[in-house]
């Protein structure tokens, strides 16, 4: 059995240093007086010397009492970073990325070999929700989703800004050639989510944006590019970073583009995990 003080014996003669005072040690830490000054005196017992000079109701390190006080704090320091590291040592298990069906479907997905590969070992599972996962419930270790990244609570990586531009099938699109932005309000626009997306758009356009034509509203956006597809409306159309668009045999109306952004986030434990391999998934 290794001979070495307790850790609590530790603390006291740290938090008694630190403050001047056993008494304000004790408070500090939630024990008696008499249980902090029998914790120094295990620790001088044991080191065979005086770590403090006591002097009315204080304390002074003397110089034993500076040699253990600093090689006390590096010894507790590398425990407690050794406990930081060991946690985030998480590609045993999976980490669980949440995404929008979408998301996960249309570039998470086409991306997951090369995320594996740069993770070096373990795997991905996605969380393919529309609900906003808590992190801090350990609902997911990375979330992927739009915003400015001001999320509280969490760290933020920009991933790619999501450029739309407005598209229909080829019919639409010949019918509305030349058509304002304003005018094109009056059309059946296709709208997923809450609709931000058109705001945003007219914003960018410089309209104000009206509910004066019919909406088609959809949950997700890939039914939302199918009822594009059938005719049914002009969509937002989102370019991809890279490789071929969802509605590639499709035309684009030719008006304003507009843009927002994409993001990871992840709690703030998970940093260092997330880090090693966030920045390569930018396409």
């Amino acid at each position: 059995m290794i001979d070495i003080p307790s850790s609590d014996a530790v603390i006291a003669v740290i938090e008694s240093a630190r403050a001047g005072s056993m008494a304000a040690a004790a408070t500090e830490l939630g024990v008696t007086h008499g249980a902090i000054s029998r914790r120094i005196q295990h620790v001088e017992h044991w080191l065979g010397a005086p770590v403090f000079e006591r002097f009315g109701r204080g304390v002074r390190l003397t110089a034993q009492g500076q040699i253990f006080l600093r090689r006390a704090e590096r010894s507790l320091g590398s425990l407690a970073a050794l406990r930081g590291e060991l946690s985030t040592q998480r590609s045993r298990g999976p980490v669980r990325i949440s995404a929008l069906p979408s998301v996960a479907r249309l570039w998470l997905m086409p991306h997951l070999g090369l995320i594996e590969a740069r993770m070096g070992e373990g795997i991905v599972d996605i969380v393919s929700d529309h609900r906003v996962v808590r992190l801090d419930a350990r609902e997911a270790d990375i979330a992927i989703r739009y915003g400015s990244g001001t999320w509280s609570g969490c760290a933020a990586e920009l991933l790619f800004r999501d450029h739309v531009v407005p598209a229909a099938a080829p019919a639409i699109a010949k019918a509305l050639a030349g058509c304002g932005a304003t005018d094109l309000l009056n059309e059946t626009l296709i709208v997923d989510g809450d609709g931000a997306d058109w705001r945003h758009w007219c914003r960018a356009a410089g309209v104000q944006y009206t509910e004066t034509g019919a909406r088609r509203r959809f949950v997700d956006y890939d039914l939302a590019v199918d009822a594009a597809r059938q005719g049914l409306g002009v969509i937002l159309l989102r370019l991809p970073p890279r490789g071929r668009s969802p509605m590639a045999r499709y035309r684009r109306c030719r008006l304003p583009n507009s843009s927002r952004t994409a993001g990871t986030i992840w709690s703030r434990a998970l940093k260092k995990v997330a880090r090693r391999f966030a920045p390569s998934w930018t396409p």
